[in-house]
């Protein structure tokens, strides 16, 4: 049998990184849950922490730690959040809380870990603002490299933003951290909205919940029945669900440049696809067609059924 994948989540807790977080972890078999660090995004910083550790005690895993981590974007004094997920995240869902985050930072974390794993070993995906790995990476140049893949749900490469007509929310929240990450020469493959706007639940599928006996289940039902009024999108599920089926999803190479400037076109990713020849080809509207300097394989297409059968399926194998 295949050696699990040693993984870090980074997220911003929130009702998709819950599932996200459910679906690694129910997978101990193929996945090694060796921390989730947290971030301001969909809510503060403090929301989002607890949410990580409600969450990860209601799935029966209190092994694994939770660090908090950045409360505000890189250089700005106040983070970029919304109420998509409720004033509390989770959509009004109760959950107890059990223990308090480690005290660690989250980019120290980062930082210990990659640091004293061998190179190419670990797996990070990063569902939420980028500002913790943009941090670690500031003070240790070259960290993000060591990372075996680094997995992001962010950014609109061919498609609307959800924040801005150019910008996702996650790209939005801290321009500059994804653009740090974007350009640090790590394995990225990038998880944005071309591809989880696929990733649709259906009224009939969230109901399906209900008849799984598993207390898991039926908290997310509760949770995605208040979050899908607004976005019926599993965004954040689906880099975890890629460690898991890697053929569900379907992508390919660009060079991509995420923009900084604040005003409205801060956080746009600027993106060429870079065919098998090797050569940047303009995207439409950019005719220059000029390279962007930072490769990605970025994924547009997702086996939806396969998606939700197999969220449907680990949730199963939770409390």
């Amino acid at each position: 049998m295949p050696t699990p994948v040693p993984l870090i989540i980074d997220c911003d807790p929130g009702i998709d990184d819950a599932l996200a977080l459910f679906l690694a972890a129910a997978s101990p078999d193929q996945l090694q849950l060796l921390a989730v660090t947290c971030v301001a995004g969909n809510r503060p910083v403090a929301t989002t922490t607890a949410n990580a550790c409600r969450l990860l005690d209601a799935a029966g895993r209190p092994d694994v730690p939770v660090y908090a981590g950045a409360a505000h974007p890189l250089g700005q004094h106040e983070p970029r959040c919304n109420l998509v997920h409720g004033e509390d995240g989770l959509g009004g869902v109760t959950l107890p809380l059990l223990r308090t985050p480690l005290p660690a930072p989250a980019a120290d974390v980062l930082t210990g870990l990659l640091l004293q794993a061998p190179p190419r070993r670990i797996t990070v995906v990063a569902i939420g603002p980028l500002t913790n790995l943009a941090t670690a990476e500031l003070k240790h140049p070259g960290l993000l490299r060591r990372a075996k893949a680094l997995l992001v749900m962010g950014g609109a490469v061919a498609c609307p933003g959800n924040v801005t007509p150019l910008a996702e929310f996650n790209f939005y929240a801290d321009p500059s951290a994804a653009r740090i990450v974007i350009e640090s020469g790590a394995e990225i493959g990038l998880f944005g909205l071309d591809v989880t706007g696929k990733a649709v639940m259906s009224a009939e599928w969230i109901e399906s919940l209900l008849t799984i006996d598993r207390r898991c289940a039926k908290l997310s039902h509760a949770m995605l029945t208040a979050y899908a009024q607004q976005d019926p999108l599993l965004h954040d599920a689906c880099p975890v669900a890629y460690l898991l089926r890697p053929h569900l999803f379907e992508g390919a190479a660009w060079s991509l440049a995420v923009d900084e400037t604040p005003g409205p076109q801060a956080g746009h990713v600027r993106a060429h696809p870079i065919h098998a020849d090797g050569e940047h080809h303009a995207a439409a509207g950019d005719p220059a067609g000029k390279p962007l300097g930072a490769a990605a394989r970025v994924y547009f297409d997702v086996d939806r059924a396969g998606l939700m059968a197999l969220v449907r399926s680990r949730l199963e194998n939770l409390p």
